[in-house]
């Protein structure tokens, strides 16, 4: 059966694939920004327990936010905020215009009628556009969440080692994002649209799919945190 084309960032039928990749890039911007805001103070603890090796000998959530706020209150949660108030702004916003604008020029060259056996009727043109998106996320992300890492775990960052744990970062943000935009797209056609019509199914479409995301290549994460702190393994100093 035929389904109206809407877009993955919005409930409107798709425009130009340039129109796409502008409105994607502004609602990219916000989300961005509400990201760094909301979530930097529990990505601190987690920067910590990952990476920071004897930072406190109870390694557990609670255990690292009573040494944080006992020692920094509550400007150590928020330590590195910067580079990632600045930056995710611009690489998730830049995530969603590439994907965007990548899935509606295949969708107007008839491209996105291919589709992968088995997966319900997801198409290559919605992998090869995450896989895009995606790409482009991780290569202005990478430098940002280097220094973001370092200045969480109380050391200095240096332009030389920006891309310090990019050979992690690239197939975390690739995989993670595929399952998320995957998924997504999934939910929308299962639902002839419907997961994204309204506000509160956009936040559990969305929501679950991220949390499956993040779940499926977290020990990605947590080797990309290690490497970009520089955490000493078993003696080694440059840990690859």
């Amino acid at each position: 059966r035929s389904l109206p084309p809407i877009a993955m960032t919005h409930a409107e039928k798709r425009s130009v694939w340039y129109k796409e990749g502008a409105i994607a890039f502004g609602t990219g911007i916000l989300y961005g920004a509400t990201n760094a805001i909301v979530g930097h103070p529990m990505d601190t603890v987690k920067a910590k327990m990952q990476a920071q090796a004897g930072f406190i000998k109870d390694s557990s959530m609670l255990g690292v936010c009573r040494k944080v706020w006992a020692t920094e209150g509550v400007r150590g949660f928020f330590r590195g905020v910067v580079p990632p108030l600045m930056g995710s702004s611009v690489y998730r916003s830049a995530q969603f215009a590439v994907f965007e604008a990548v899935y509606t020029r295949q969708a107007e060259l008839g491209w996105d009628k291919a589709l992968i056996p088995g997966t319900g009727g997801l198409a290559f043109a919605t992998v090869l556009a995450s896989v895009c998106s995606s790409s482009a996320r991780a290569v202005i992300e990478s430098p940002i969440e280097y220094a973001k890492v370092k200045r969480q775990t109380g050391q200095t960052w240096h332009v030389r080692e920006a891309y310090q744990g990019f050979f992690v970062q690239l197939p975390r943000t690739v995989g993670m994002m595929c399952v998320i935009f995957s998924g997504v797209d999934s939910l929308k056609r299962w639902t002839d649209g419907e997961a994204l019509k309204r506000p509160q199914y956009q936040f559990l479409t969305w929501g679950g799919m991220s949390v499956l995301g993040f779940a499926v290549f977290w020990p990605l994460e947590t080797l990309k945190n290690q490497v970009q702190a520089g955490t000493q393994i078993e003696g080694v100093d440059q840990p690859t």
